[in-house]
């Protein structure tokens, strides 16, 4: 065998060696598993957010369904109308609900609800002193608040 031939059988039977070697090492190395983080199962997480929903769409049926004698608008259901620059009393407010706003739940135990559309009839006395009756459409009611969970259910409060 040559001296060139000599050395390449070395080389190659060094590169073997050591590719054993650490081979070797890693098998043997403990593997690092990483620890499963707890995360919300998902199907809590909807059934919450189900339940929230529920309970804020009864929340804004409850609200709606007083109307605003006197024009005393109820608190907490998000309702603002214009009438004002019409009206110099109002006597009656009659609700609709065309769409219930959507509500999505925050980290903080928070929840904001868009997307809602209602449709209200006030009537009163406008400016002019005259009977009036008006229908005011918002396409954007919505509202904020808090949700409560405990074994009796999901509890929203509305701001």
């Amino acid at each position: 065998m040559s001296r060139r031939a000599g050395w390449i059988m070395a080389g190659v039977g060094a590169l073997i060696v050591v590719a054993g070697v650490v081979w070797l090492a890693l098998a043997g190395a403990p593997t690092a598993t990483p620890s499963p983080e707890p995360t919300p199962s998902p199907s809590v997480s909807l059934d919450m957010r189900a339940e929230a929903q529920a309970a804020l769409e009864e929340h804004l049926e409850e609200c709606t369904a007083l109307g605003a004698p006197n024009g005393a608008v109820p608190a907490g259901c998000g309702i603002r109308l214009p009438w004002g620059a019409e009206f110099a009393s109002v006597t009656d407010v009659r609700f609709r609900i065309e769409r219930l706003p959507e509500l999505t739940l925050s980290d903080d135990g928070g929840f904001t609800a868009d997307g809602g559309v209602l449709i209200a009839t006030v009537t009163g006395i406008g400016q002019d002193g005259a009977a009036r009756t008006e229908t005011y459409r918002t396409e954007s009611w919505g509202v904020r608040g808090e949700v409560e969970s405990s074994d009796d259910g999901v509890a929203v409060t509305v701001w």
